[in-house]
């Protein structure tokens, strides 16, 4: 290998000034452009692997903004649904109020013009709905018979509602009277949620 590089040297320097130069630019301009693809290739690799990393934190990012708007909603959600269960929950009366809330009816109904003619708790009716630590829930049934008009009667369920009381309306009927066109006779049945606490 000596003897083939000599000559490589000899038929080298005999080669005029600017070939020379020009040889060996070009191998250095070869050895600089392999170099510089090796580096540009590790580092375009490099360049993706940031790349898919920005992508994949942008997109998390985003995630995280989009998660953040509906913690905010859930929260607001959240407040609201506390606000309408200590609003319910004023108006579940205890057990033991039982004769204050029909009281109460009839008040309301006098108030109203509404004549009751019964107004019967059906105790062997009442329903047990859940229980929530010492305290039950039950559904009591009341049974309401009365003779009015029906914007007096309109006026007296409306008036009903708007009281601390929590009802649902099971069993409604209006018939007409046929002394009085004016006048109806109304059955109806709400059940009221009532809790027992110790």
């Amino acid at each position: 290998m000596k003897p083939d590089l000599n000559k490589i040297l000899e038929h080298f320097n005999k080669l005029d000034q600017q070939t020379r130069f020009a040889i060996f630019g070009g191998l250095v301009f070869s050895i600089i452009l392999l170099d510089a693809f090796f580096l540009i290739s590790a580092q375009i690799g490099a360049i993706s692997d940031v790349h898919d990393q920005i992508k994949k934190m942008s997109e998390d990012t985003q995630q995280v903004l989009v998660d953040r708007q509906r913690i905010n909603q859930l929260r607001k959600n959240l407040e609201a649904a506390r606000l309408q269960l200590s609003s319910l929950s004023v108006k579940v009366r205890p057990i033991q109020e039982v004769p204050a809330i029909l009281s109460t009816i009839s008040s309301i109904a006098n108030d109203y013009g509404v004549k009751i003619e019964q107004l019967v708790p059906q105790k062997n009716q009442q329903e047990t709905l859940t229980a929530a630590g010492d305290s039950k829930y039950y559904a009591l049934p009341i049974v309401i018979k009365a003779h009015c008009g029906y914007h007096m009667f309109g006026r007296f369920l409306n008036k009903l509602e708007n009281e601390k009381l929590f009802f649902v309306l099971k069993d409604f009927i209006i018939q007409n009277d046929g002394k009085d066109p004016n006048t109806h006779s109304i059955f109806l049945t709400i059940k009221i949620i009532l809790v027992d606490k110790p």
